[in-house]
């Protein structure tokens, strides 16, 4: 955990989703990232995020995605990345990265998998100068998935990482 974590009085969480995942079952969105912003106050503290922040981390997921079985970051998100990267070394925030795999596959590999694919981002932010200490990579397999694995494009959506600022 983040030691300046207790030293904050407010919580802050931001999920970013790809542009390529479509809402739950049978709502889609196409083209557009969602972000959901949660805040709480605490000692009458209340947090926001700018519209900057949430554009320099939504235009960082917004091109990162996963092949079937691999988890490799493709080259066309590495400048978005890097921005993210920048931006995190300008703040005192820590960095969940939640990593997602299809089901093909039994549990225990996709929760193997979707680690590899959370510790790849990490590994990415800290080789531009991300503090290691402010990014927490945790997998979750096959849970929580966003759309159907019964086909492709429901796969693809569900091999995703998502990231949540505290």
């Amino acid at each position: 955990m983040n030691p300046n974590f207790l030293k904050h009085t407010a919580f802050l969480a931001l999920l970013f989703i790809s542009e390529n995942i479509m809402a739950q079952d049978t709502m889609a969105v196409k083209n557009q990232n969602i972000i959901n912003v949660t805040t709480s106050t605490i000692n009458n503290v209340k947090i926001l995020a700018t519209k900057e922040d949430k554009e320099v981390v939504a235009q960082a997921i917004s091109n990162l995605e996963f092949e079937f079985d691999k988890a490799t970051i493709q080259p066309v998100s590495y400048k978005s990345l890097d921005g993210l990267a920048d931006w995190l070394k300008a703040r005192d925030f820590t960095l969940k990265v939640s990593g997602y795999a299809d089901y093909i596959g039994d549990d225990s590999y996709n929760l193997q998998l979707s680690n590899e694919r959370a510790r790849a981002v990490k590994e990415y932010l800290v080789k531009q100068g991300a503090d290691p200490k402010l990014i927490d990579p945790v997998g979750f397999g096959e849970k929580l998935p966003l759309a159907s694995n019964e086909n492709e494009d429901g796969r693809k959506m569900n091999r995703r990482v998502e990231f949540a600022l505290y």
